[in-house]
Protein backbone atom coordinates (compact mmCIF):
# COMPACT_ATOMS: atom_id res chain seq x y z
CA UNK A 1 0.00 0.00 0.00
CA UNK A 2 1.44 3.13 -1.02
CA UNK A 3 1.84 6.33 0.61
CA UNK A 4 -0.80 9.18 0.01
CA UNK A 5 1.35 12.55 -1.40
CA UNK A 6 -1.03 14.78 1.03
CA UNK A 7 0.27 12.28 4.04
CA UNK A 8 3.47 13.35 3.31
CA UNK A 9 2.99 16.69 2.97
CA UNK A 10 1.10 17.33 6.52
CA UNK A 11 3.87 15.10 7.72
CA UNK A 12 6.42 17.48 6.54
CA UNK A 13 4.56 20.62 7.45
CA UNK A 14 4.04 19.37 10.84
CA UNK A 15 7.58 18.17 11.72
CA UNK A 16 8.53 21.37 10.23
CA UNK A 17 6.09 23.52 13.01
CA UNK A 18 7.49 20.49 15.33
CA UNK A 19 11.11 22.72 14.90
CA UNK A 20 10.15 25.92 14.95
CA UNK A 21 8.61 25.19 18.36
CA UNK A 22 11.85 24.04 19.59
CA UNK A 23 13.52 26.80 18.10
CA UNK A 24 11.63 29.13 19.86
CA UNK A 25 11.87 27.57 23.03
CA UNK A 26 15.83 27.70 22.17
CA UNK A 27 15.50 31.17 21.09
CA UNK A 28 13.34 32.81 24.09
CA UNK A 29 16.02 30.87 26.71
CA UNK A 30 19.18 32.30 24.92
CA UNK A 31 17.22 35.86 24.63
CA UNK A 32 16.57 35.52 28.58
CA UNK A 33 20.27 34.92 29.01
CA UNK A 34 21.29 37.94 26.76
CA UNK A 35 23.41 35.90 24.66
CA UNK A 36 23.92 37.48 20.88
CA UNK A 37 21.62 36.88 17.80
CA UNK A 38 19.55 35.24 20.65
CA UNK A 39 16.85 33.44 18.42
CA UNK A 40 19.45 32.29 15.30
CA UNK A 41 21.74 30.97 17.92
CA UNK A 42 18.90 29.15 20.20
CA UNK A 43 16.82 28.06 17.89
CA UNK A 44 20.36 26.58 16.39
CA UNK A 45 21.70 25.32 19.56
CA UNK A 46 17.81 23.64 20.34
CA UNK A 47 17.16 22.01 17.27
CA UNK A 48 20.81 20.57 16.69
CA UNK A 49 20.09 18.82 20.13
CA UNK A 50 16.65 17.35 19.13
CA UNK A 51 18.22 16.46 15.70
CA UNK A 52 20.51 14.44 17.12
CA UNK A 53 18.03 12.56 19.58
CA UNK A 54 16.10 11.84 16.97
CA UNK A 55 13.14 13.54 17.53
CA UNK A 56 10.35 14.13 14.59
CA UNK A 57 11.67 17.99 13.47
CA UNK A 58 12.62 18.79 10.51
CA UNK A 59 13.41 21.47 8.09
CA UNK A 60 13.29 21.49 4.01
CA UNK A 61 14.28 23.23 1.56
CA UNK A 62 10.47 24.39 1.04
CA UNK A 63 9.74 25.12 4.25
CA UNK A 64 12.68 27.37 4.97
CA UNK A 65 11.95 29.40 2.08
CA UNK A 66 9.56 32.16 3.13
CA UNK A 67 11.81 32.23 6.07
CA UNK A 68 14.89 33.34 3.66
CA UNK A 69 12.40 35.67 1.89
CA UNK A 70 11.55 37.73 5.07
CA UNK A 71 15.29 38.00 5.79
CA UNK A 72 16.54 38.48 2.27
CA UNK A 73 13.82 41.89 2.58
CA UNK A 74 15.04 42.51 6.36
CA UNK A 75 18.86 42.58 4.52
CA UNK A 76 17.88 44.55 1.71
CA UNK A 77 16.04 47.33 4.17
CA UNK A 78 19.23 47.73 5.76
CA UNK A 79 20.51 49.82 2.36
CA UNK A 80 20.55 53.53 2.19
CA UNK A 81 21.48 55.79 0.10
CA UNK A 82 24.42 57.25 2.02
CA UNK A 83 25.76 53.33 1.51
CA UNK A 84 27.50 53.59 -1.55
CA UNK A 85 29.23 56.69 -0.28
CA UNK A 86 31.59 54.27 1.23
CA UNK A 87 32.10 52.26 -1.76
CA UNK A 88 35.54 54.17 -1.91
CA UNK A 89 36.49 52.54 1.10
CA UNK A 90 36.10 48.76 0.13
CA UNK A 91 38.31 48.61 -2.70
CA UNK A 92 41.03 46.92 -0.73
CA UNK A 93 39.12 44.27 1.31
CA UNK A 94 37.54 43.52 -1.89
CA UNK A 95 40.81 43.38 -3.93
CA UNK A 96 42.38 41.16 -1.35
CA UNK A 97 39.15 39.05 -0.76
CA UNK A 98 40.35 36.47 -4.14
CA UNK A 99 44.12 35.88 -1.92
CA UNK A 100 42.50 35.36 0.95
CA UNK A 101 39.68 32.96 -0.90
CA UNK A 102 42.75 30.73 -1.91
CA UNK A 103 44.61 30.73 0.59
CA UNK A 104 41.73 29.69 2.96
CA UNK A 105 40.98 27.00 0.35
CA UNK A 106 44.49 25.59 -0.28
CA UNK A 107 44.80 25.15 3.43
CA UNK A 108 41.19 23.39 4.33
CA UNK A 109 41.56 21.54 1.61
CA UNK A 110 45.15 19.89 2.68
CA UNK A 111 43.21 19.68 5.86
CA UNK A 112 40.37 17.80 4.89
CA UNK A 113 42.61 15.10 2.53
CA UNK A 114 45.65 14.96 4.80
CA UNK A 115 44.11 14.79 8.27
CA UNK A 116 40.10 13.87 7.47
CA UNK A 117 41.49 11.49 4.54
CA UNK A 118 38.54 12.22 2.61
CA UNK A 119 39.05 11.30 -1.26
CA UNK A 120 40.62 14.23 -3.60
CA UNK A 121 37.02 15.41 -4.78
CA UNK A 122 35.49 15.28 -1.24
CA UNK A 123 37.91 17.08 0.40
CA UNK A 124 38.13 19.81 -2.40
CA UNK A 125 34.44 20.45 -2.16
CA UNK A 126 34.38 20.32 2.10
CA UNK A 127 37.19 22.68 1.84
CA UNK A 128 36.04 25.32 -0.51
CA UNK A 129 34.77 28.18 1.08
CA UNK A 130 31.48 28.36 -0.46
CA UNK A 131 27.67 28.00 -0.15
CA UNK A 132 26.29 24.74 0.90
CA UNK A 133 24.11 23.66 -2.08
CA UNK A 134 26.56 24.58 -4.61
CA UNK A 135 29.69 22.71 -2.95
CA UNK A 136 27.45 19.88 -2.85
CA UNK A 137 25.67 20.06 -6.16
CA UNK A 138 29.67 20.66 -7.74
CA UNK A 139 30.89 17.65 -5.71
CA UNK A 140 28.25 14.96 -6.64
CA UNK A 141 28.81 16.04 -10.05
CA UNK A 142 32.48 14.79 -10.05
CA UNK A 143 32.03 11.79 -7.81
CA UNK A 144 32.42 13.27 -4.26
CA UNK A 145 30.41 12.13 -0.94
CA UNK A 146 27.96 15.11 -1.03
CA UNK A 147 26.25 13.68 2.50
CA UNK A 148 29.85 14.65 3.86
CA UNK A 149 30.31 17.70 1.77
CA UNK A 150 26.89 18.94 2.97
CA UNK A 151 27.35 18.00 6.62
CA UNK A 152 31.30 19.86 6.64
CA UNK A 153 29.89 22.64 5.31
CA UNK A 154 26.50 22.67 7.88
CA UNK A 155 29.02 22.06 10.89
CA UNK A 156 31.46 24.83 9.74
CA UNK A 157 28.18 27.47 9.53
CA UNK A 158 27.20 26.34 12.94
CA UNK A 159 30.14 26.86 14.40
CA UNK A 160 31.13 29.93 13.24
CA UNK A 161 27.54 31.70 13.34
CA UNK A 162 27.58 30.06 17.10
CA UNK A 163 31.08 31.52 18.09
CA UNK A 164 31.64 34.62 15.83
CA UNK A 165 28.75 36.93 17.68
CA UNK A 166 30.21 36.12 21.55
CA UNK A 167 33.98 36.84 19.91
CA UNK A 168 32.97 40.20 18.71
CA UNK A 169 30.78 41.56 21.42
CA UNK A 170 33.83 40.63 23.31
CA UNK A 171 36.49 42.03 21.51
CA UNK A 172 35.42 45.73 19.44
CA UNK A 173 34.90 48.77 21.05
CA UNK A 174 31.18 49.59 21.94
CA UNK A 175 31.89 53.18 20.10
CA UNK A 176 31.58 51.57 16.85
CA UNK A 177 28.70 50.82 16.76
CA UNK A 178 26.47 52.38 14.20
CA UNK A 179 22.63 52.61 14.54
CA UNK A 180 20.48 50.90 11.95
CA UNK A 181 17.06 51.16 12.07
CA UNK A 182 15.64 47.73 10.31
CA UNK A 183 13.40 46.88 12.21
CA UNK A 184 10.56 48.69 13.15
CA UNK A 185 8.56 48.41 16.64
CA UNK A 186 5.17 48.45 14.98
CA UNK A 187 2.58 45.34 16.52
CA UNK A 188 1.26 45.05 13.53
CA UNK A 189 2.53 45.47 9.65
CA UNK A 190 1.54 48.51 8.32
CA UNK A 191 0.08 49.35 4.94
CA UNK A 192 3.11 50.28 3.57
CA UNK A 193 4.75 47.37 4.86
CA UNK A 194 2.40 45.01 3.41
CA UNK A 195 2.69 46.92 -0.20
CA UNK A 196 6.42 47.50 -0.09
CA UNK A 197 7.23 44.71 1.66
CA UNK A 198 5.12 42.14 -0.07
CA UNK A 199 5.72 43.16 -3.08
CA UNK A 200 9.70 42.82 -2.38
CA UNK A 201 9.18 39.17 -1.31
CA UNK A 202 6.94 38.37 -4.70
CA UNK A 203 8.45 40.31 -7.06
CA UNK A 204 11.98 39.09 -5.78
CA UNK A 205 11.00 35.47 -5.71
CA UNK A 206 9.83 35.58 -9.55
CA UNK A 207 13.43 37.87 -10.51
CA UNK A 208 15.72 35.16 -8.56
CA UNK A 209 14.45 32.14 -10.42
CA UNK A 210 14.13 33.42 -12.93
CA UNK A 211 17.66 34.79 -13.38
CA UNK A 212 18.37 31.47 -11.47
CA UNK A 213 20.68 33.19 -9.16
CA UNK A 214 22.02 31.81 -6.25
CA UNK A 215 19.92 30.75 -2.75
CA UNK A 216 17.53 32.43 -5.27
CA UNK A 217 15.01 32.66 -2.42
CA UNK A 218 16.84 34.42 -0.70
CA UNK A 219 18.84 37.18 -3.15
CA UNK A 220 15.82 37.84 -4.85
CA UNK A 221 13.80 39.58 -1.86
CA UNK A 222 17.22 41.39 -1.08
CA UNK A 223 18.01 42.46 -4.08
CA UNK A 224 14.58 44.14 -4.41
CA UNK A 225 14.46 45.18 -1.19
CA UNK A 226 17.92 46.72 -1.42
CA UNK A 227 17.32 48.38 -4.66
CA UNK A 228 13.87 50.19 -3.37
CA UNK A 229 15.64 51.36 -0.21
CA UNK A 230 19.22 52.42 -1.85
CA UNK A 231 17.63 54.78 -4.35
CA UNK A 232 15.46 55.95 -1.80
CA UNK A 233 12.07 54.91 -3.08
CA UNK A 234 11.12 53.86 0.39
CA UNK A 235 12.40 53.05 3.71
CA UNK A 236 9.57 50.48 5.08
CA UNK A 237 11.36 48.41 8.23
CA UNK A 238 9.87 44.92 9.03
CA UNK A 239 8.31 44.50 12.78
CA UNK A 240 10.94 42.85 15.08
CA UNK A 241 8.26 40.19 16.13
CA UNK A 242 8.14 39.21 12.07
CA UNK A 243 12.41 39.53 11.88
CA UNK A 244 12.82 37.26 15.36
CA UNK A 245 10.50 34.54 13.95
CA UNK A 246 12.34 34.43 10.53
CA UNK A 247 15.29 34.36 12.54
CA UNK A 248 13.96 31.35 14.19
CA UNK A 249 13.48 29.66 10.78
CA UNK A 250 16.96 30.53 9.86
CA UNK A 251 18.22 28.57 12.92
CA UNK A 252 16.45 26.16 12.47
CA UNK A 253 17.39 25.01 9.00
CA UNK A 254 20.87 24.95 10.18
CA UNK A 255 20.13 22.89 13.37
CA UNK A 256 18.09 20.33 11.35
CA UNK A 257 20.87 19.11 9.37
CA UNK A 258 22.13 16.82 11.38
CA UNK A 259 18.76 15.35 11.35
CA UNK A 260 19.65 11.50 11.38
CA UNK A 261 23.24 11.59 12.62
CA UNK A 262 24.47 9.18 15.31
CA UNK A 263 26.12 11.35 18.37
CA UNK A 264 29.47 9.72 17.27
CA UNK A 265 28.94 10.43 13.23
CA UNK A 266 28.09 14.26 15.09
CA UNK A 267 31.24 14.30 16.78
CA UNK A 268 33.61 13.46 14.39
CA UNK A 269 32.07 15.68 11.46
CA UNK A 270 31.79 18.56 14.57
CA UNK A 271 35.83 17.94 15.14
CA UNK A 272 36.55 18.08 11.63
CA UNK A 273 34.81 20.92 10.81
CA UNK A 274 36.39 22.23 14.02
CA UNK A 275 39.93 22.12 12.45
CA UNK A 276 38.99 24.26 9.31
CA UNK A 277 36.93 26.41 10.88
CA UNK A 278 39.74 27.35 13.14
CA UNK A 279 42.38 27.59 9.82
CA UNK A 280 39.42 30.03 8.51
CA UNK A 281 38.66 32.16 11.16
CA UNK A 282 42.45 32.32 11.97
CA UNK A 283 43.14 33.87 8.62
CA UNK A 284 40.06 35.71 8.63
CA UNK A 285 41.14 37.71 11.70
CA UNK A 286 44.74 38.25 10.22
CA UNK A 287 43.28 39.81 6.94
CA UNK A 288 40.56 41.88 8.95
CA UNK A 289 43.80 43.40 11.10
CA UNK A 290 45.76 43.61 8.41
CA UNK A 291 43.40 45.31 6.28
CA UNK A 292 41.80 47.77 9.38
CA UNK A 293 45.59 48.98 10.12
CA UNK A 294 45.74 49.82 6.30
CA UNK A 295 42.64 51.83 5.53
CA UNK A 296 40.98 52.60 9.50
CA UNK A 297 38.03 50.74 8.75
CA UNK A 298 36.42 48.42 11.46
CA UNK A 299 38.39 45.67 12.23
CA UNK A 300 34.87 43.79 13.12
CA UNK A 301 33.05 44.85 10.03
CA UNK A 302 36.04 43.39 8.05
CA UNK A 303 35.85 40.07 10.27
CA UNK A 304 32.10 39.67 9.27
CA UNK A 305 32.77 40.27 5.93
CA UNK A 306 35.62 38.08 5.49
CA UNK A 307 34.02 35.65 8.14
CA UNK A 308 33.34 31.33 6.39
CA UNK A 309 29.96 31.75 7.43
CA UNK A 310 26.69 31.94 5.06
CA UNK A 311 25.73 35.08 3.67
CA UNK A 312 22.27 35.79 5.59
CA UNK A 313 23.93 34.26 8.90
CA UNK A 314 26.69 36.79 8.63
CA UNK A 315 24.63 39.98 7.62
CA UNK A 316 22.33 38.77 10.34
CA UNK A 317 25.13 39.06 12.67
CA UNK A 318 26.00 42.11 11.52
CA UNK A 319 23.01 43.53 11.93
CA UNK A 320 22.75 42.22 15.99
CA UNK A 321 25.79 43.53 16.58
CA UNK A 322 24.82 47.42 14.59
CA UNK A 323 27.37 47.27 12.09
CA UNK A 324 27.12 48.04 8.22
CA UNK A 325 25.69 44.96 6.83
CA UNK A 326 25.37 45.99 3.42
CA UNK A 327 29.36 46.07 3.66
CA UNK A 328 29.38 42.26 4.38
CA UNK A 329 26.64 41.54 1.95
CA UNK A 330 28.16 42.79 -0.97
CA UNK A 331 31.67 41.01 0.28
CA UNK A 332 29.41 37.82 0.83
CA UNK A 333 28.19 37.94 -2.65
CA UNK A 334 31.73 38.65 -4.08
CA UNK A 335 32.63 35.29 -1.82
CA UNK A 336 30.03 33.38 -3.76
CA UNK A 337 30.64 34.41 -6.98
CA UNK A 338 34.49 33.71 -7.09
CA UNK A 339 34.15 30.57 -5.63
CA UNK A 340 31.37 29.19 -7.57
CA UNK A 341 33.44 30.40 -10.94
CA UNK A 342 37.04 29.27 -9.39
CA UNK A 343 36.11 25.93 -8.03
CA UNK A 344 35.36 24.02 -10.96
CA UNK A 345 38.40 25.75 -13.14
CA UNK A 346 40.64 24.49 -10.58
CA UNK A 347 39.49 21.41 -9.50
CA UNK A 348 39.90 20.71 -13.30
CA UNK A 349 43.06 21.96 -13.86
CA UNK A 350 44.45 19.93 -10.75
CA UNK A 351 42.80 16.70 -12.46
CA UNK A 352 43.98 17.48 -16.07
CA UNK A 353 47.78 17.65 -14.01
CA UNK A 354 47.15 14.95 -12.00
CA UNK A 355 46.13 12.67 -15.13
Amino acid sequence: MTRRPDGDAARVVLRFLAALLVGAAGGASFHAVGAPLPWVLGSMAATAVASIAHWPIAAGAATRRPMAAVIGVVLGSSFHPGLWSLARDWWLPLALLPVFLLTAGLLCVAWFRHVAKFDPATAYFAGMPGGIAEMVLMGGERGADERTIGLIHGARIFLVVFALPFVIRHVRTPAAAVALPVTAADAWPSLALLLWGGGSVIAGLVIGRALRLPAWHLMGPLAVSAALHASGVTDFRVPAWLLAAAQVGLGATIGCRFAGLELRAFLRILLLAAGSTLILLALTFAFAAGIARATGLDPALLALAYSPGGLAEMSMVALSLLLEPGVVIVHHLARVVLVLVAAPLLFRTKEETRS
